[in-house]
């Protein structure tokens, strides 16, 4: 699966980056803010996208409503550790699930793979 992140917290970022490639997955990474995710979602067609609330430059809820204008089907992950899953930016913001932070990596595979529909065998 192709997983594009963004997140400006670095350290975050590098090392879920790293847990999803030994787990097979394809990562790009953005962590200079939300301005830069939609010349990165271009680019690299992701099949899902998980993107810190809180960036520089533009916020997850402004850059989830630009994505969600390009492709209304996204798999689109917002996770913060500012806002809950029922407050009202997260509801309006279009995603197709919450990950509060801090969260374990182990919890995000498991919620990325969880939006891909199974891959069926051929005979």
């Amino acid at each position: 699966m192709r997983i594009l992140l963004a997140d400006d917290e670095r350290q975050l970022t590098d090392a879920l980056a790293q847990y999803l490639r030994n787990a097979g997955h394809d990562v790009c990474t953005v962590i200079t803010g939300g301005l830069d995710v939609l010349p990165a979602y271009d680019r690299f067609h992701p099949d899902v996208v998980l993107m810190d609330v809180m960036m520089p430059r533009f916020n997850g809820i402004t850059i989830s409503h630009a994505l969600l204008s390009r492709n209304p089907g996204i798999k689109l992950v917002l996770c913060s550790g500012a806002l809950s899953v029922d407050h009202p930016f997260i509801a309006a913001a279009g995603a197709s699930c919450f990950l509060a932070k801090p969260f374990s990596f182990a919890d995000a595979l498991s919620l990325l793979e969880g939006l891909m529909p199974p891959v069926q065998a051929v005979a």
